[in-house]
């Protein structure tokens, strides 16, 4: 197999990267100007100089790849200003759909978010039928990342091979730039301000590269969510730090009450491109969350979400590892008694 991804220095991509050297295949990745290439730099990959914003040069990096990655698509990193966040993250998705369609490429494989689902009717749990028949309000995240997919949906519509996955909340290595994991982090260092009720689904990061690959070979033109374990934030945080030290912060505010915290952090810390202690993204992922199924994906890909507690695991010691988190004390007296 000879693979286009883009967005391969990214969290998903870099394990998306990972997986299709396991399979043996030739991976190309798109790099801009300003890309962070560090990761992949010990990685046999062959680079190619393209962005979302450049179709021509997209067109050309395509060229001779059986199957396109579209790993790195728009996102929102505030959410403040719908207008530009749709305009951009739609452009560039229209770019990379109208760029394989032109260069031939026998299929595109598109990644998501289950953030896009509509609510499931009573008695059952969400999957890949629950589209939303409008673009949803309130939350600047799921408009875009809807919009984005209704681009996919009709470049297939055109004739294009294009499967879009809609991943659950990835955790594992490699989340440089702290997403998901930014939970974990942020409980066992005890530095998360305040928390919002809601239903959050985990999957492990491995798991949905692995579905990625599957994914361009097998399954049909469609829709796959990838979902690993629904569970409620306040549970999830009292085990995060049984399991691994740290506290649940004490202030639990309402739904309400996190859209506008979250709202004037992002506001005060836009203009400084700094980060904020909990996005308005994910406070939307809570509050709009609900249980998913993956029985689509298990049936046509062979998706196997691991047990939660591995994931988490392996999160955490990869945060370790790389010093976001401080070693576990067992680990800590063990070095001190080495003699060697």
């Amino acid at each position: 197999m000879r693979a286009l991804v883009v967005g391969g220095t990214g969290f998903i991509g870099v394990n998306l990267v990972d997986a299709l050297l396991a399979e043996g295949a030739h991976v190309r990745v798109t790099r801009r100007k300003r890309s962070a290439t560090i990761l992949l730099q010990k990685r046999p990959i062959e680079w190619a100089e393209a962005s979302l914003e450049e179709p021509e040069k997209l067109e050309r990096a395509m060229a001779g790849c059986d199957v396109v990655f579209l790993a790195g698509a728009y996102y929102p990193r505030y959410s403040l200003d719908l207008g530009a966040s749709l305009a951009e993250g739609v452009r560039g998705v229209r770019n990379a759909c109208a760029a394989a369609a032109a260069s031939g490429v026998r299929r595109l494989v598109y990644t998501s978010t289950i953030a896009t689902l509509a609510g499931a009717p009573p008695g059952r749990p969400a999957d890949e039928r629950d589209v939303p028949g409008a673009r949803p309000e309130g939350s600047v995240y799921r408009a875009v990342k809807w919009s984005m997919e209704r681009e996919v949906d009709a470049a297939r519509q055109r004739g294009l091979d294009a499967v879009t996955l809609l991943p659950g909340g990835c955790i594992g290595p490699w989340d440089v730039r702290l997403g998901t994991g930014a939970i974990v982090v942020g409980v066992v260092r005890g530095m998360l301000p305040w928390w919002v009720e809601g239903t959050v689904n985990l999957v492990d990061v491995g798991d949905v590269a692995r579905a990625h690959v599957a994914a361009a070979t097998r399954g049909r033109a469609d829709r796959y969510c990838l979902t690993g374990h629904d569970v409620r934030v306040g549970w999830l945080l009292r085990h995060l730090v049984a399991r691994y030290g740290g506290a649940v912060p004490e202030r639990e505010l309402s739904p309400d009450e996190a859209r506008a915290q979250a709202e004037r952090d992002e506001r005060d810390a836009a203009p400084r491109r700094q980060r904020v202690p909990i996005p308005r993204e994910l406070v939307d992922m809570a509050t709009h969350g609900q249980p998913v199924s993956s029985a689509r994906a298990r049936a046509d890909l062979g998706f196997a979400p691991a047990p939660l507690d591995a994931s988490l695991d392996r999160a955490h010691a990869w945060f370790v590892k790389h010093a976001y988190l401080p070693r576990p004390n067992h680990e800590a007296r063990n070095d001190e008694n080495r003699t060697d």
